[in-house]
């Protein structure tokens, strides 16, 4: 499981976009986020966003993002997921090829699917309650 520093970013510029509730660039995005993203990084992350179906892009002059679904509808775990990888990337380096017999793994399997099932318990508007 590799959760990096783009999830907080996402995540950080998902809640922007929701609580500001209109179309927003990129770049108002970036301005306005308390920790400074990279703006290429951003717009990066924001295809991605956008090819995955959380957020909906609006094209013109006055273009920007909005959330493609309702916030109730969108999970920690959906943003996650989206910008970086959840599979169990936590690997036996004792026995590579043969992990059942590790006695580790069962520990980061449990770890990973218990840092999941939060991810997916965790709705968009729960968060967007805590900063309003």
């Amino acid at each position: 499981m590799a959760i990096t520093m783009k999830s907080e970013y996402a995540i950080r510029m998902v809640l922007m976009i929701a609580k500001e509730n209109k179309v927003i660039n990129c770049k108002e995005i970036v301005k306005n986020c308390t920790r400074k993203i990279p703006l290429e990084f951003a717009e990066k992350i924001l295809a991605d966003l956008s090819r995955n179906g959380i957020l909906k892009t609006h094209r013109g002059r006055f273009g920007g993002y909005t959330l493609a679904k309702s916030p109730d509808e969108i999970t920690v775990y959906d943003i996650v997921a989206t910008v970086d990888n959840l599979d169990n990337t936590v690997r036996c380096f004792i026995t590579p090829n043969n992990e059942e017999n590790c006695g580790v793994s069962k520990i980061w399997l449990t770890i990973n699917k218990k840092i999941q099932e939060t991810l997916h318990s965790i709705k968009l508007s729960e968060l967007l309650k805590e900063i309003e």
